[in-house]
């Protein structure tokens, strides 16, 4: 199932909490919006909707290297001399020329996990460091892994829970919790749309459902 329909029912996942919790106007399009971004967060794993909306696009950090690049070659060949400028030439090179190689969106979706760290620490925000940890995981792992089981359901739901202490609205866990879930179930192998299904029950056991 493709990323725009998991949004979707996860956005109605957050409204089905809003109306169960009978929330006012301002916190049930929060829940809307939670349950939409819940129901995309298993696809942190890949090259989904939500990893190309959380990170920064690789040629944005290829051409800020490049940039960069240009400018300590300039530097090494203008100031420097011997073989401190022929080390400053060689990094300059290798600055312009491996981003294009060496980057990719899981490196990008790693190094967004790694900002909302440290977003979360500096603001004292420590949802935001659990879901900058997750997110950094996530990087990690293979489509369909840790992320689309009920152990990675667990861990959002518990980051769901951080942020629900922290803001007072009730039906956050809610929508997040029957976001996330939706997903998985939506990607079941038993669903005529699906040609891989789910490993509910990693790391425990490995059969897909």
């Amino acid at each position: 199932m493709k990323g725009t329909s998991h949004a979707i029912v996860g956005a109605g996942a957050g409204l089905g909490a809003a109306v169960w919790q009978e929330a006012a106007p301002a916190a049930t399009g929060l829940l809307i919006l939670l349950g939409s971004v819940s129901a995309l967060a298993p696809d942190l794993d890949t090259n989904g909707k939500l990893s190309n909306r959380i990170s920064l696009h690789r040629k944005w950090l290829w051409f800020a290297l490049a940039c960069l690049g240009v400018l300590l070659g300039t530097y090494s060949l203008i100031i420097l001399s011997g073989f401190v400028r022929i080390l400053g030439v060689g990094a300059a090179l290798l600055l312009i020329l491996l981003p294009r190689y060496m980057i990719n969106q899981r490196f990008m979706v790693l190094l967004s996990g790694i900002t909302l760290i440290g977003t979360g620490w500096l603001g004292d925000e420590y949802w935001l460091i659990l879901f900058g940890l997750f997110t950094a995981g996530a990087s990690f792992v293979p489509h369909r892994g840790p992320t689309h089981s009920l152990a990675g359901a667990a861990v959002f739901i518990f980051i769901a829970y951080q942020l629900e202490h922290r803001m007072a609205i009730s039906g956050i866990v809610m929508a997040c919790a029957f976001g996330y879930i939706s997903h998985l179930i939506l990607d079941m192998k038993c669903l005529p749309f699906n040609k891989k299904g789910v490993k509910w029950f990693l790391p425990l056991y490995n059969r897909e459902f």
